[in-house]
């Protein structure tokens, strides 16, 4: 009888042991499966919430000083609207071309050589950038270009400062890298040298390009620079052709404009 009865205490242990074994592996499993998966999850929640609060934070001084921002926004838009507005939608070998002869109009110089060559990019604002700006006029890559000119020739001092007037009072935007000039002699006292030139512009504003007028000026002359004439032989063949080609006074006149005015 005590000998069962000893037997029972034992199973009754060993049953109790198990159970308890088997709750702590239990409880393990929640602490790993549930509990820390909740505590990961809340962790994240509460970073989230910290980040939200920060950014309301900031919406919230943005709404405080909305008329201020809006203010400062329209002031930014005028200001960059006054800037670009001095620079061309491009600058060509025309404009350059048509600059050398108000040049000489202006100065008497007489030109020898004229060289140009189309620059690159110097400065860009990338689209991205200009969209971020949330601007409703201005989409595109915002591109400043130079165009670079040489002229060559020969000019009186007088003249050379009429030439510098001419450029500034171009509607061109130009800058001056260099004027280099030598004094002439007693044969030639005019000044030798040549003045270098850069025009800029700008492109991606919306704006296009105007081309310089040169309908006074005819193309295909020896002299680009210079005046053209006709001897009389010339003027009356011009005539006739005209006449038996039906064009009116006026278009021979038009034929006899020279490229300056000397």
């Amino acid at each position: 009888m005590a000998k069962n009865q000893g037997k029972k205490a034992d199973g009754s242990n060993s049953l109790l042991l198990y159970v308890g074994a088997f709750g702590a592996l239990l409880l393990i499993l929640v602490y790993v499966f549930v509990y820390q998966k909740l505590n990961t999850e809340a962790e994240s929640i509460n970073t989230s919430n910290v980040i939200l609060a920060q950014r309301v934070s900031q919406l919230k001084e943005y709404y405080d000083h909305r008329e201020e921002y809006l203010a400062d926004t329209r002031l930014l838009e005028q200001m960059l609207d006054e800037l670009l507005a001095e620079y061309p939608a491009d600058a060509r070998e025309e404009d350059a071309i048509m600059l050398a002869v108000e040049m000489q109009r202006e100065s008497g110089a007489e030109f020898l050589t004229v060289n140009m060559q189309k620059g690159n990019v110097i400065h860009e604002v990338p689209a991205e950038t200009v969209v971020a700006a949330g601007s409703e006029k201005y989409s595109q890559a915002i591109q400043f270009r130079n165009l670079d000119a040489a002229y060559v020739n020969e000019v009186s001092y007088t003249g050379l400062k009429r030439m510098i007037q001419t450029i500034y009072d171009s509607n061109n935007r130009i800058g001056i890298q260099n004027v280099v000039y030598s004094k002439g002699d007693a044969e030639n006292p005019n000044l030798s040298g040549h003045i270098d030139l850069v025009f800029y512009s700008v492109q991606g504003t919306g704006r296009e390009y105007v081309a310089p007028d040169m309908i006074p000026y005819i193309a295909g002359t020896d002299n680009i620079f210079g005046e053209v004439t006709a001897s009389g032989e010339e003027a009356d063949d011009s005539g006739e052709e005209a006449a038996e080609n039906g064009e009116g006074a006026g278009e021979s006149g038009e034929t006899e404009t020279g490229l300056s005015e000397q």
